[in-house]
């Protein structure tokens, strides 16, 4: 394993981890909810809102711990 990452840096301008993993775990809940979606599993979900929210949670938690190591 390499060393955990302190700061991201994107053409001089440094990003924190958490905001990295944040937008990667934003990302991964807007294509799984697009999958969701077009083969009409979301019919089975009470409350879409709330469900996408906490796909972000769960990815975020998923990258910062097993991807990133923050």
């Amino acid at each position: 394993m390499g060393p955990i990452p302190k700061e991201f840096d994107l053409y001089g301008v440094y990003l924190p981890p958490i905001l990295v993993v944040a937008v990667w775990a934003f990302a991964a809940a807007v294509v799984t909810a697009h999958l969701l979606n077009r083969f009409r599993l979301t019919r089975f979900i009470a409350a879409p809102p709330v469900f996408f929210m906490a796909m972000v949670a769960i990815y975020g938690a998923l990258l910062s711990t097993f991807i990133l190591r923050t």
